[in-house]
């Protein structure tokens, strides 16, 4: 045998009788059960009520008008000019 294997064979020797076995703690059920066991007693239809990612698209059927462009309030800020250019 390898005399430089010697010293650390040594070691594990020692070290393993000395760790402690490690017992798996259970995870829980598996989220596909946990819906199919709920799945009856569900308050919303996923097929009629869809809710939209809070970052996605909002379609507006209608471009700005000058009505609205008046009610803007003004930038937090934002320099004021004067119409006549004074």
């Amino acid at each position: 045998m390898n005399a430089k294997i010697l010293p650390s064979l040594t070691a594990a020797l020692v070290v393993t009788p000395l760790a402690h076995t490690v017992i798996a703690e259970p995870l829980g059920e598996h989220p596909a059960v946990l819906v199919a066991r709920t799945w009856s007693s569900r308050a919303i239809d996923p097929n009629t009520f869809i809710v939209l990612h809070p970052a996605g698209p909002v379609w507006v059927n209608a471009s700005p008008t000058a009505k609205d462009k008046a009610t803007r309030a003004p930038a937090p800020g934002a320099v004021k000019t004067s119409a006549s250019g004074k």
